[in-house]
């Protein structure tokens, strides 16, 4: 609490000093605009559209990126056609990808697609290490003793996959907000927040942008704290 105190009023010493509303409001002014904002119903509707869009994405890769981990794990020619293809994608610019898939998809898919690209490698190279620190003498024992598959998952893979899962999960999330907001910036897809974002950039309305952005930044640390609870260890 210290630290957020301190933080408003170095904002509020800025504002002061820049007394200028157009570069910087004052945290007042921010948030009158903020208790506007969420007496609408669009402001509710609007978040609740961009965490479908996000989550969506979110979670057809974390889907994917398992799968293929584990596909990659058995077979040493998928994993050197993943590898480099996966390095390429964290390579470039999300700004790229999104611009390429306004060619491709209606605005709407944009944030998800977005999601699901900037996440997949992570889950992948993720789960796939887990993949490979599993202990092999665990699974030797396990195959002596005539363990069937379905419990070698549920008692040798998953417990050893536990650390890698949580930590996919707190960094593919973190991934994929910012990217899908960025994809919703760009694309503007309707009741998103990433066109209200734009709109407030454009008309100048800069307390209604730090409302937003408040509201993108609170809505990351929440999410982020639910996922980890999710996955937390038993």
């Amino acid at each position: 609490m210290a630290a957020v105190l301190f933080w408003l009023l170095a904002w509020y010493i800025a504002a002061k000093i820049i007394d200028t509303e157009i570069l910087i409001p004052k945290p007042f002014t921010v948030w009158k605009s903020f208790l506007v904002l969420v007496k609408t119903t669009d402001y509710w509707q609007t978040i609740a559209y961009s965490i479908i869009r996000i989550l969506t994405g979110f979670a057809i890769a974390y889907v994917a990126g398992a799968l293929l981990a584990a596909a990659t794990y058995k077979s040493a020619v998928l994993r050197d056609l993943f590898y480099p293809l996966f390095n390429a994608v964290k390579a470039t610019p999300v700004a790229s990808f999104i611009i390429l898939a306004l060619m491709w998809f209606t605005t709407g898919l944009v944030p998800v697609f977005t999601a699901f690209l900037m996440v997949l490698p992570t889950v992948w190279a993720n789960i796939g290490e887990g993949l490979e620190d599993v202990d092999q003498n665990l699974l030797e024992m396990a195959v002596v003793y005539g363990m069937g598959r379905g419990k070698m998952i549920r008692h040798i893979y998953l417990p050893s996959l536990k650390p890698y899962v949580r930590a996919s999960f707190k960094s593919g999330f973190g991934m994929a907000w910012k990217a899908g907001v960025a994809a919703e910036v760009i694309g503007r897809p309707d009741l998103s927040i990433g066109k209200n974002l734009y709109h407030a950039k454009i008309t100048l309305e800069m307390p209604d942008l730090f409302a937003w952005t408040f509201t993108v930044v609170a809505i990351s640390i929440l999410l982020e704290k639910l996922l980890s609870l999710a996955v937390r260890e038993k």
